[in-house]
């Protein structure tokens, strides 16, 4: 994970340079755990430490390079926990399905750039339990890999319950003539390629929600939720946290797995009714009936990957509303793709895409809902 010091690749570095940087091992806690919701907006909240915690980490050693502002443009999380080879060994006594960490597991998270551009840099994170015997263990510290090189009797070795990636744009503020605040792309802080590494993480979907072209109509099978935004989904800049995001996403995809409007052929569920087409665009035309009666779907889903993409700024206000829709192809014949399209009306009464973003689910057929 650490690079020994090398005046080539960082001629301007005062100490060792962590190409991969392991943050302290710390424990898991009982609200980052409760339910599969909660869970994923925690792995999203520490997504965002672990990302400054690396980059904090690079401005120490390199005490020339100075920090600018930053927004996020995209989070893209796996829950690797999911796959059969990242399971415990240990059954949860009260849950023998339980996949994600238990409250008091030991963790840490590794971080990592991917890509280092003009203005932004991408990143990705591994999130890896720890074995007990090593919760003191520096993990970016080379000279002690032999120290900790055994486990003690029946410790489980470290597995991968999660993995993201994401990407920042460092940013200047401007004001315009009206005094509205906005942003415009500057060069990064930091330029050098050597001090990104490989990519590590293989998604099932990787690339991000296509935008649809200007005034086009959704799919037929498209619905829409109205959202209420809250004082405390606010950050310090007045816009809602990222981690929000997922609640918002969470409530939605909920409302489309027990209606059936994500019918896809697959579940023993059956839609009592035929259900409405919801008009996306005021110019469209379409039949009345979205998801005919008899459709196939599945009410108890599990999330596999969940996508975010911030397009504009979402404020606190009233009129904010979400379109979502399965997409009718599914990936190696078991997995829904689902999209989201977290919208409001501006200024002139047009609808304007805050947010992009994607779940990749599986029906879930032993479990009570993870919803």
């Amino acid at each position: 994970m650490s690079q020994d010091l090398s005046t080539t690749l960082y001629p301007e570095a005062t100490g060792r340079v962590d190409v991969v940087f392991s943050q302290p091992t710390t424990v898991m806690r009982w609200t980052e755990g409760t339910t599969e919701c909660r869970h994923i907006e925690a792995l999203f909240l520490l997504v965002d430490d672990s990302r400054d915690a690396h980059i904090k980490q690079l401005l120490d050693v390199f005490p020339h390079l100075k920090d600018k502002n930053r927004v996020v443009r995209f989070a893209n999380v796996k829950l690797d926990q999911h796959y059969p080879e990242n399971f415990s060994r240990y059954i949860d006594s009260r849950d023998s399905s339980r996949t994600r960490p238990r409250f008091g597991q030991l963790y840490r998270v590794e971080t990592r750039f991917t890509n280092i551009g003009n203005s932004s840099v991408k990143f990705q994170h591994r999130f890896l339990t720890v074995p007990a015997s090593q919760a003191k263990r520096d993990f970016n510290n080379r000279h002690e890999d032999d120290q900790y090189s055994l486990l003690e009797e029946g410790e489980e070795p470290e597995r991968i319950f999660a993995s993201a990636e994401g990407a920042t744009v460092f940013i200047k503020w401007q004001t315009d003539d009206r005094g509205h605040r906005f942003f415009k792309p500057t060069p990064g802080v930091f330029q050098n390629p050597a001090l990104a590494a490989p990519p590590v993480i293989d998604f099932l979907k990787e690339t991000a929600p296509e935008r649809r072209p200007a005034g086009s109509v959704r799919p037929q099978n498209a619905f829409r939720v109205q959202i209420h935004l809250r004082k405390s989904d606010e950050d310090e800049l007045g816009h809602v946290t990222n981690s929000r995001y997922v609640s918002l996403i969470h409530d939605v995809l909920t409302f489309g797995l027990r209606t059936g409007y994500y019918a896809n052929g697959v579940g023993a569920a059956k839609t009592a009714a035929d259900l409405p087409v919801i008009p996306s665009h005021t110019l469209a035309t379409v039949e009345n009936v979205a998801i005919p009666a008899g459709s196939s779907f599945y009410k108890r889903g599990t999330i596999f990957e969940l996508y975010v993409g911030y397009e504009r700024e979402l404020k606190v206000q009233p009129g904010v509303y979400v379109w979502s829709w399965v997409e009718p192809e599914k990936i190696h014949d078991e997995f829904d793709v689902v999209r989201f399209e977290i919208c409001s009306i501006d200024e002139k009464g047009q609808e304007q895409v805050l947010s992009l973003s994607r779940a990749v689910i599986k029906e879930d057929t032993q479990q009570r809902s993870l919803l």
